[in-house]
């Protein structure tokens, strides 16, 4: 027989709320994200510990407002269930199956609650797009969430294939994995390539000191820079040499990032990555109205 303690557990997970605040993202998805971070040598770290601090401090710094932002204005929520399927999906996903941090199922961490019609924008202001619709961009660089329809369908200047799909041929066709087959019909999965044995391929992560180009990527806390990974700098570190991992570089110290109405001489300098006439913009970005 099930214990009373079993039965209540399975009773208070029922009555917990879907959603976490947006707030929350960073601290609880850092034990996740550095697991398999440094099972598939993507962070330039070699402890948790460090992995989880460096991890903090970049997203809260650079990532974390402008979710924030767009759930306070009531257009993205960060998913418990999002965050679970992520964890488990994480701990054993092949290395060069996950491209992107958020692809594939820790695609559910952030549920877009922007229908039809409504506005989006480029990176994570693309999130707030309902499911069953996607960011279709125009020429200013924002765009409106439009209706998708699944691999198999008719697809074209109206009808948007899923990120998972490509329109070919007026079809959508299912994107290749990693080690998929691929040429001119069949796309690979966004963020991969087709090499030249008709392979869907994802970039290569090389480590510190290695060359990198556009098919061997650095790992986070490193930039490529004149062909090398180079180790970046945390906030308060000197970044003569290199980049910032997050903040941005005084020309000697890497610096926090501005909000909204603070002085500013580079777009680089603000968490919304606009200066305008000497000020930073607010979040969560040009692309929406905020009525302010």
């Amino acid at each position: 027989m099930r214990s009373t303690w079993f039965w209540a557990g399975l009773l208070a997970a029922a009555c917990l709320p879907a959603h976490r605040p947006a707030s929350d993202y960073c601290e609880r998805t850092a034990d996740m994200f550095c697991s398999y971070y440094l099972r598939c040598g993507r962070i330039a770290e070699d402890t948790m510990d460090a992995c989880t601090s460096t991890f903090l401090e970049t997203c809260n710094e650079v990532y974390e407002p402008h979710y924030t932002a767009l759930a306070e204005e009531g257009r993205v929520a960060l998913s418990r269930a999002g965050i679970r399927a992520c964890k488990q999906h994480l701990d054993t996903v092949a290395c060069d199956q996950q491209v992107f941090d958020l692809d594939g199922p820790c695609g559910q961490v952030w549920e877009g609650l922007s229908g039809v019609g409504e506005p989006c924008g480029l990176g994570i202001e693309s999130f707030v797009c309902e499911t069953g619709s996607t960011c279709v961009i125009g020429m200013d660089l924002c765009g409106t969430c439009e209706s998708t329809v699944p691999a198999g369908e008719s697809c074209g200047a109206s009808a948007h294939c899923q990120s998972t799909a490509a329109c070919v041929g007026g079809h959508c066709v299912t994107r290749g994995l990693p080690g998929d087959p691929c040429d001119d019909t069949h796309p690979c999965e966004l963020g991969t390539s087709c090499n030249g044995t008709g392979t869907c391929v994802a970039p290569a992560i090389v480590g510190l000191g290695e060359d990198c180009d556009n098919t061997h990527h650095c790992p986070y806390r490193s930039a490529c820079l004149s062909g090398q990974c180079v180790q970046t700098a945390l906030l308060g570190e000197s970044c003569t040499d290199t980049a910032c991992a997050s903040g941005w570089c005084d020309g000697s110290t890497c610096q926090p990032l501005k909000d909204g109405g603070a002085a500013c001489e580079s777009p680089l300098e603000c968490h919304s990555l606009t200066c305008t006439d000497g000020q930073c913009g607010s979040l969560p970005g040009a692309c929406f109205d905020t009525g302010g």
